[in-house]
């Protein structure tokens, strides 16, 4: 059971560090640039007793909403006539989950949540005419803890505590798996071993390309993103940008221990993509002089899947998270206040 690995294996420091280290400087193109987009509301989400939206996603008039502390893990909502049901209670039941990661949705409407607690992978279509959920794909164990997980056709893709390499590839069809993809140095712990990198880069934010030849993988608490290729059962880096890094104090050995700095720049906390680009939420902030506001992003990178950075724009109001609608061809988010709104790129 991996119940709260995150807080054993990642703890806050809340000092503040003198030394100027170049790796930590943060560059001009993904400041925020002054190029303002505008959004359109769509709906206030109180409406719906939602007061806390955490991740979501969006097809056509199916929005899914991930809320914590409640019975449910989401809210299910249909936008055309305003009604709600709730999905995946909270528990260890087959069809429960304790904290969810990597809500998303595929072309066919099936939603997909990820259970790093309990490894299981849930799916359900609200549109079946079956309301009830699949059963759960459960990630193989052996020595591995996955963190994070994305189902495509046929395959799931996961980041977790490896040593093999930073992605892991499963086949639902033959049930094998391999590793790929180094990761990345941090300047300051060159001989850092793989493990320890496993619990450096762990807080990761995974999207898969609709067309599920290709991924997205950045770094919560960095200026850290991959673009990877699918090809079959292989994964390739296509891009890797390393904007910053981590600002951290680690203990390398066993039983690592990779501290973060109260002033550590928070990164990319969130990713929506569509076959041509990737959104990409960028914070900015440091623990020590926002707290738990970090979330709170202003600025909007646009990528292609090549890795170029096409756009760099400035929300009209902060976003928490993202949702790209293929059905609409449109891309969405959340504010702070619970707002759900249109972005107009």
């Amino acid at each position: 059971m991996k119940k709260h690995l995150a807080t054993l294996v990642i703890i806050p420091l809340f000092l503040s560090c003198s030394t100027d280290n170049s790796y930590l400087e943060i560059p001009a193109s993904i400041q925020t640039s002054g190029n303002e987009i505008t959004s359109t509301l769509v709906t206030n989400l109180h409406e719906f007793g939602i007061m806390t939206p955490l991740k979501i996603t969006k097809h056509g008039d199916l929005l899914a909403v991930e809320r914590r502390y409640e019975e449910n893990n989401l809210s299910l909502i249909d936008l055309s006539n305003h009604t709600t049901r709730d999905w995946l209670p909270f528990g260890e039941g087959e069809n429960e989950a304790y904290t969810i990661d990597n809500l998303s949705v595929n072309e066919q409407g099936e939603l997909s949540v990820f259970d790093f607690e309990t490894g299981k992978l849930h799916r359900h279509n609200p549109k079946a005419l079956s309301r009830s959920a699949a059963h759960p794909l459960v990630l193989a164990e052996g020595t591995n803890t996955h963190l994070s997980a994305i189902q495509g056709d046929g395959f799931v893709i996961s980041t977790g505590l490896y040593e093999q390499g930073r992605y892991r590839f499963y086949s639902l069809d033959d049930g094998s798996e391999s590793y790929a993809v180094p990761y990345p140095v941090h300047p300051a712990y060159p001989e850092l071993s793989d493990y320890g990198k496993s619990i450096l880069w762990a807080s990761t934010v995974l999207r898969l390309r609709p067309d599920n030849k290709a991924f997205v993988c950045t770094d919560i608490r960095s200026g850290q993103l991959d673009i990877c290729r699918i090809n079959g059962n292989t994964i390739s880096l296509v891009c890797r940008h390393t904007y910053y890094y981590p600002h951290v104090d680690i203990n390398d050995g066993k039983h690592p221990l990779v501290a973060y700095y109260s002033d550590n720049v928070t990164g990319f906390r969130e990713v929506a993509v569509s076959n041509e680009r990737i959104y990409v939420l960028y914070s900015g902030k440091t623990y020590k002089e926002y707290g738990q506001k970090i979330i709170n992003s202003s600025t909007l990178l646009v990528f292609d899947w090549n890795g170029t950075l096409l756009n760099n724009y400035t929300l009209p109001e902060a976003a928490n998270y993202l949702a790209f609608d293929t059905e609409e061809n449109q891309l969405y988010g959340t504010t702070p206040d619970a707002k759900l709104v249109q972005f107009n790129l």
